[in-house]
Formats: C-alpha cells, structure tokens, sequence
C-alpha cells in the first residue's frame, strides 16, 4: 500500500512541479557555483599576479643597471635580497644555469626541477602553476635579454597557500550548503506547490459532485483573474453548454414523443374501430386512407428528425455550385400555386434578379418551400403572400412575406427551435406540419453562410427574410 501511495504520487502535478524546480534550481546551483568559483579564483590570482608582475619588471630594472656579461654586481645582488623569492637562470648557447636565487627559494620546485615553459610572449611574460608535495606555486617568468647574447630567465614565484586554502575552504561549504539547500527548497516547493494546487482538488471535488440531474449548480468563482479563475469560468461556461444541450435533448425527445404519439394513437384508433363492427367496402376504404394519411405524417416527422439529427452530426453532404436564385423563387412559387388557389389566397413573386449565388439547388428549394408552407398556414383565407428578391452589397436577399396575424413579439427569435409552433388559434385551422419546417431552413441558411431572420409589418402579417452570400465556400 505505501508503495502503491508514493507511485500515485510521483504520478501528480505536484511531484512534476517539484521535480522540475528541483532539478531546475540544482542545475542554477551548479552553474552559479562553477562561475563563482572561477570569478573568486581569478581574482585572488590578480592579486597574486599583479605583485608578481610588478616584482618580475623590478627585476628587469636591476639588471639595466649594470648589463655586462653574465656575473650580478653586489648592488644588484643587495637589491635582489630585498625583493625575495626570485631566481634569475642564465641561458649561453643551450646551457642553463642559476646565478641568482633567494634563500627563500631553495626547495621551490622549479629550481629543484625546472618545468618546461610554455609558449608566451617574451616582453611580457607568462604565468603558470605547478604542484610539488602537495604545494600550489604560481611563477611568473619573464625572458630578459642582455648585451654580447646573454639571455636571462627571470623567474618570481609565490606559494598559493592562502588561495588554495580558500578555494578549497569555498569548495567544501559549496558542497556542503548545496544538498542542504536543495533539499530545503525542495521542502518549501512541495508546501508551495500543494498550497498552490489545493483549489483545483476543491475545483475537482466539487466537479465530481454534479451529477446529470444537477447541471444547474456551478463552481464558485472567487473573482480573482488568475488560471484558476479562467478554468473555473471555462468549466462553468462549458457546464452551461452541456446543461444547454441536455435540455435541448430532454425537450426535442419529449416533443418527438408527443409527435409520434398523436398519429400513433389515431392509427390504433382507426384500427380499433375498423374491427369492432362490420363495415362496408367504402367505409373501409376511408379507414385504410386516414391509416394511410397518419403512415405519411409520422413518416415525414421521421424523415424530418433523422434530416437534423444527421445534420447535428456532419454527416450532411452540401455540395456547392453556382445557382439562380430567381429560378428557385419561381420554381417554388409556381409549384406552391395550387395550394394558394385552393384557400383563395394571392401568391405572387414580386422581384427577381439574374445574379447567381453558389449554393445547394435541393436544399435552397426545400428552404423556400417551408417558408411558403408557412406563409399559407397562417394566411386567412382572400389574403396575399409576397416573395421579393433584392441586391444586398455582394449578397442576394430574398423575403416571404404574408397577411396573416403576425408573430408574437416573444416568440420572434423562437420560431427556429425545434418543434416550436406558434399559438394554433392564429393559423386559421390549416397547420398540418410538426414545428421542424423551421428549424430545417434555419439549418440550410447556415449551411450557405448566411442568415434567416422573422419580423412582423407594422400593419400586419409576418416577413421571413433570407440573406445569402454570393460566393460562399462550405466547409
């Protein structure tokens, strides 16, 4: 069990978070203790080297003085004693040998076994370090070149005691503060952290508490703009969606419901009384078309809710090609004529234009013929209905408008929802539809990149208005 517990913790956000700070600052540490060591290092070996420098030229100094041949005069030699720890090596034609060293000098390691020199610019000299029983020297060696070929050595060293000292001393507290460090903010990152994430496990919590039946309650927001208080509005705008589309499903499965359970009981209905007593073959004939009627009603309800359901999927293929609107509109109106003349009402297209659109014929045509059906419906009878085509900037428009009882104010922007249908006593008793008609051209207009928007004329009636774009590219 503990075992299980510490691998569902390496598996969190605030194991991850630590880690990486962790190994982030150990890695800061790191390289802050190599440049700190080479900074102090450089600069306790400028103080050593800037005193070497100036001794090495004191040297040169001296031995102006009297540059003749290889042997140093008493004065030089008095002047030698002063400065300490300098050894002169005199160099004639591949030999080398010491004509000068300080007492102070006498186990020095390059006297004992002179190192090879390096390459280095003979005016100015070179520094090197070199390590004997276990004692850091610094030498600066500078050539010095004399009358007749002589050439000298000139070399001063110090013993690096005091820097090797405290750069060894600097070593081990780095090594020895750094763990300690770590582990420390390690410690802190790991409260930090956990003090840090402990609103998103109360967020997580109070998510798993809202069940379907509870998608109305949402997470506190504590006001303060910060990525915690981004993903709680993002989760509460999203529970709002889901709540939105759940009840969307509640109310399109009830309406479907009640729908099919119309037709469906007028069909049990009809079969009911059609067995119960003897009937003549006319008598039959009738029962056999209502059957027939209702059969056709829940049919068209199906086809209609399998249209939406497809097209709330995708899986609705609109192709787009250059069409005429004005052949769509008199298409329409034309094959909606009969209809009209049937409850003497005046069809009439009032405008078209020859401009094209790019768009789907079937559904464009599906579109006109529901808002026409509509348009009927809800026209008494002797009254007008008015299709007018207009330019609209790189859009075409076109408009059905009628001169029935109008639309609720209250009802304008529902009249596309699903099964919607407005009050029955304003459609003059001819509403054979199920409220999709709507919802159908609704969808359409948006498929083409356009809008579909209702009102009502000051005086009367209601206008259905459709804008759609010239040179629209479905998705």
């Amino acid at each position: 069990m503990p075992f299980s517990r510490a691998w569902r913790f390496t598996r969190t956000l605030r194991f991850r978070l630590t880690a990486w700070y962790g190994f982030a600052l150990a890695l800061g540490l790191c390289v802050f203790g190599m440049v700190l060591m080479g900074m102090a290092e450089r600069h306790l070996l400028y103080n050593h080297d800037e005193a070497m420098t100036f001794k090495g030229h004191r040297v040169v100094h001296i031995l102006d003085q009297q540059p003749l041949g290889g042997a140093l005069s008493a004065e030089q030699l008095e002047a030698l004693s002063r400065l300490g720890r300098v050894a002169i090596h005199l160099r004639k034609q591949g030999e080398e040998g010491v004509i000068y060293r300080s007492p102070e000098l006498l186990n020095a390691p390059v006297l004992a076994n002179p190192p090879e020199e390096d390459i280095g610019p003979e005016e100015n000299g070179y520094f090197f370090t070199v390590v004997q029983n276990g004692d850091y020297w610094r030498i600066y060696t500078l050539h010095y070149r004399g009358p007749h070929g002589w050439e000298k050595t000139i070399r001063v060293m110090e013993e690096l005691g005091d820097v090797e000292g405290s750069l060894r001393r600097l070593r081990i507290a780095f090594l020895h503060l750094v763990p300690i460090g770590i582990l420390v903010s390690l410690f802190g990152a790991l409260v930090i952290s956990t003090k840090a994430l402990a609103p998103l496990s109360n967020i997580i919590d109070l998510a798993n508490q809202i069940r379907p039946n509870e998608l109305s309650k949402r997470l506190p927001y504590t006001g303060v703009d910060d990525e915690l208080g981004r993903l709680v509005r993002t989760l509460n705008r999203m529970i709002g969606r889901i709540q939105t589309s759940f009840e969307t499903m509640k109310r399109f499965t009830s309406d479907a419901s009640h729908e099919l359970r119309n037709p469906l009981a007028t069909l049990r209905n009809t079969v009911d009384v059609t067995l119960e007593m003897p009937r003549t073959s006319e008598e039959k004939d009738a029962a056999l078309l209502s059957i027939g009627e209702e059969v056709d009603r829940i049919r068209n309800l199906v086809e209609d809710l399998l249209l939406l359901a497809r097209a709330d999927s995708g899986r609705v293929e609109m192709r787009m090609n250059p069409v005429s609107l004005a052949f769509i509109l008199e298409a329409q109106v034309e094959a909606y004529q009969a209809k009209a003349q049937e409850r003497d009402i005046r069809l009439t297209l009032a405008s078209v234009l020859p401009d094209d659109i790019r768009g789907n014929e079937r559904w464009l045509l599906q579109v006109v013929g529901n808002l026409l059906s509509n348009a009927l419906n809800y026209t008494p009878v002797g009254g007008t209905v008015i299709v007018a085509m207009a330019q609209r900037e790189d859009a075409l428009q076109f408009s059905v408008s009628d001169t029935g009882p109008g639309i609720p104010e209250e009802d304008l922007t529902r009249v596309f929802d699903r099964f919607f249908r407005s009050d029955p006593s304003r459609s003059w008793g001819h509403v054979q539809g199920q409220g999709l008609g709507l919802a159908i051209a609704a969808w359409v207009v948006h498929e083409h990149g356009g809008r579909i928007q209702a009102s009502n004329h000051p005086g009367g009636g209601a206008v259905f208005t459709v804008t759609l774009p010239k040179n629209h590219a479905h998705a």
